[in-house]
């Protein structure tokens, strides 16, 4: 657990913007980097083997703006061990630049088989399910032809029944970023220089595109390093797992995972089951009830901390329209706006819980600090804690979530929620509302909990306290907040 590293890029820390090579062995990785950098930097291959061992990088100028290249080592089709592998990994981290906005899977054009469909699963387990919206897709060996061109051909093979592996890809990666995946689509042809500079500058472009879609922010650097850890830690509940037939299917299951032919949710929901963990119930939080629901304050921070009204905070609002009358801010206490209450700091925390399977989802705005699934069993230590921090200075409250496919290995652990106001300036708060969260009801009190619920519909309380360490909650609110309480926004 202590491997679990919710890591935080330095407060003003912002190198060259990256772009990092990914993808199989043999996929012209190496002869990208060197379009991109404009030399020889980066070793190619000339036979079977990988020749780039370990990340490497190089700095460039182009057009005014410095740009880092990463070239990696082939996440498949490689003669090293995972092991191997996976030390060559870890070194990612300490090569790339803290501001990565592109991620660019290198597959030669016409050849997308199933090992790329393998190294495809592998980069989305290794960078994590956020790193998809800052994923391009870069076709070498295209010859003559351009990014429309190949949109075209494309188009058409998927079009087909069944369609070919590279659609799953394509389909992926455009509903990870909200749009057409055929944007994100670079070709990089002949290796002559009119064409290189043709295809560096395409490329270059796409990158730009993609910082700017993200609002300017890179991928979360921490995120490769809680990928890592989520994986080492499916890997303990395995471990645990006290019957042997359940745990020798699990540990095939991981073998295949980690080399690509089977996804990480796959393995999950293998491992839920032999967990025998019991039903989900969403928690709903509107705070219009101007309770805190399951949340309470740790230390001193607030007077009396508390939902306030959204007229009193002249301009905010949610993007939803859908944030009622009240809504949390850490700016204020008591239900009272503050002169310079961006300046205090203090954290509100729920009891432990057993996590149960979906998102985390809110609206919320502010700069001044984040929200957090930490593991109940890690005390105090924020290392086995996964953040989401706030970076938005606005007063319109922004959906923002932290996937499922992150909280996988914290499914049926029990686990508590923080919000922590931790800086004292520069929107220096956090305000959300329209907070929803998944628990699980041990299949023992399953029952017990929908009759409870089928029985208490004159309730309409829409904030709750989550039952402790996996206990289900039987109260008339908890009933009204997993059945009544209406969707939060997407």
């Amino acid at each position: 657990l202590s491997l679990w590293v919710a890591a935080v890029p330095l407060a003003g820390a912002r190198g060259p913007a990256a772009v990092v090579l990914l993808g199989p062995s043999g996929a012209g990785k190496s002869e990208t980097g060197n379009t991109l950098s404009g030399g020889s930097n980066f070793l190619v291959s000339g036979g079977l083997e990988s020749e780039t061992l370990v990340p490497s990088a190089q700095v460039v100028d182009f057009e005014g703006r410095k740009w880092q290249i990463v070239d990696t080592p082939g996440y498949f089709d490689t003669s090293r061990t995972p092991e191997e592998l996976a030390t060559a990994l870890e070194r990612f981290s300490e090569v790339a630049s803290d501001h990565i906005v592109t991620l660019a899977f290198v597959v030669p054009y016409g050849r997308f088989g199933d090992a790329h469909l393998r190294g495809w699963r592998l980069i989305r387990g290794a960078f994590g399910a956020s790193a998809l919206k800052y994923t391009a897709l870069l076709f070498t060996g295209v010859g003559a032809r351009t990014e429309e061109d190949v949109r075209n051909e494309t188009g058409k093979l998927c079009a087909k029944t069944p369609p070919p592996m590279l659609c799953t890809v394509l389909d992926e990666l455009g509903a990870a970023h909200g749009g057409d995946a055929m944007d994100r689509i670079v070709t990089f042809g002949r290796l002559e220089p009119e064409r290189r500079a043709r295809d560096r500058k395409q490329l270059f472009k796409v990158a730009a595109d993609v910082e700017v879609s993200a609002g300017g922010r890179g991928y979360d650097h921490g995120e490769f390093l809680r990928a890592q850890a989520r994986r080492k830690l499916m890997v303990a509940r395995i471990t645990a797992i006290t019957n042997e037939e359940d745990k020798q299917v699990l540990e095939l299951l991981l073998a295949n995972v980690e080399s690509g032919a089977a996804a990480d949710s796959d393995l999950m929901r293998r491992l839920e089951e032999a967990e025998g963990l019991g039903e989900t119930q969403m928690v709903y939080l509107d705070f219009e009830d101007r309770q805190l629901g399951p949340f309470s304050q740790v230390g001193s921070g607030f007077r009396q901390p508390m939902p306030i009204p959204y007229v009193a905070m002249k301009g905010f609002e949610s993007a939803s329209g859908l944030g009622g009358e009240l809504f949390i801010h850490t700016g204020t206490d008591s239900g009272v706006r503050l002169r310079n209450g961006d300046e205090r700091t203090g954290e509100l925390r729920t009891a432990p819980f057993l996590l149960g399977q979906g998102s985390i989802r809110c609206e919320a705005t502010g700069g001044g600090g984040f929200i957090a699934i930490c593991l109940a069993d890690g005390g105090e230590d924020p290392g086995v804690c996964l953040q989401r921090r706030l970076a938005l200075r606005g007063s319109i409250l922004e959906a923002m979530e932290i996937g499922q496919e992150e909280l996988l290995p914290f499914v049926g652990q029990a686990v508590y929620l923080r919000l922590v106001d931790d800086r004292t300036k520069n929107w220096g708060f956090i305000a959300l509302d329209n907070f929803e969260y998944p628990v699980l009801v041990p299949p023992d009190n399953t029952t017990e909990a929908e009759g409870e619920a089928s029985g208490n519909e004159s309730s309409t309380t829409s904030s709750t306290t989550p039952p402790p360490l996996g206990v289900p909650t039987t109260s008339a609110p908890a009933a009204a907040a997993t059945t009544a309480a209406p969707p939060p926004p997407a």
